[in-house]
């Protein structure tokens, strides 16, 4: 396990650790906040809309990718460069056999079939839209698990509420039974059901939303830098060309990066807003 996953996990662990004394600290009696029945209702409803709304093997797939929350995001793109840069190194000095050798032991997909392609003499037309194409299924793909998060975060909430009402319709019930216990126990599903859909929507299923959209925004950039690296190969320009043109590269996308985050942010917000009617 790498540092950076040491360093995710443990600010996992340091977070529940305040949650935990917090309620600890603010509670008389902690273990009011443990309601089996209140949990069930919520992540039960949760994941059945879930469910219903997506096919269960995107679902699951999504739910695999939860694992990020522990999952470092660090990325060199500098070695990826420097993959470039060999190749380019050889298709400028013509080291043809050597070439087909080093794309052959490639085990990233995306640069492997872009450099088969020069190597191929297709048009550069060709390669970039193959190029884009599949910038843009990677794209769509790691948005639809964003978005099944950030239903979740949705889902959960309200199915609090669903607990809420659950829980004061029972507790009225039994208000006219006479039976004080089972009120008791009523309300504090009723009270424990919405804590649950908050604390699951805003320390769980949103945070992970944010995760999954900062590794899409890194994967995009990796591939738009090995994107502009193949067509830089494909116009035989020479090695100094190529690592020059792809630092650039990295670095505006670096400058630009906070801003389109920012856009991205602001849109959503309009987005949700124009949806509730805020």
């Amino acid at each position: 396990m790498s540092f950076s996953k040491y360093s995710n996990l443990a600010g996992v662990v340091i977070g529940l650790v305040f949650l935990i004394s917090a309620i600890g600290l603010t509670a008389e009696n902690p273990m009011a906040f443990i309601n089996i029945p209140g949990l069930l209702i919520v992540l039960g409803g949760t994941v059945t809309a879930v469910l219903v709304s997506v096919p269960f093997k995107d679902a699951v797939h999504a739910f695999k990718e939860a694992r990020i929350v522990i999952d470092p995001l660090d990325m060199n793109l500098n070695s990826e460069i420097n993959k470039v840069l060999h190749f380019s190194k050889l298709w400028f000095r013509q080291q043809y056999d050597q070439l087909d050798t080093d794309i052959g032991r490639l085990k990233d997909p995306f640069l492997q079939r872009g450099l088969q392609m020069v190597r191929d003499e297709h048009s550069m037309e060709d390669i970039m839209s193959f190029l884009n194409w599949k910038i843009s299924q990677h794209r769509a793909k790691e948005a639809s698990v964003i978005n099944l998060f950030r239903s979740m975060a949705t889902f959960a909430p309200a199915f609090g509420m669903v607990g809420s009402l659950l829980g004061l319709v029972n507790m009225l019930h039994g208000l006219e039974s006479g039976g004080l216990a089972s009120v008791t126990t009523d309300m504090a599903i009723a009270l424990v059901t919405t804590f649950y859909g908050l604390l699951l929507a805003n320390l769980v299923f949103k945070p992970i939303a944010s995760k999954l959209e900062q590794r899409r925004n890194q994967h995009v950039l990796k591939l738009s830098l090995l994107s502009e690296g193949i067509a830089l190969v494909h116009q035989n320009r020479t090695p100094s060309v190529v690592r020059d043109t792809l630092m650039s590269f990295l670095q505006v996308q670096d400058n630009e990066l906070p801003q389109k985050e920012a856009m991205q942010k602001s849109l959503y917000q309009k987005n949700m807003a124009a949806k509730f009617g805020a």
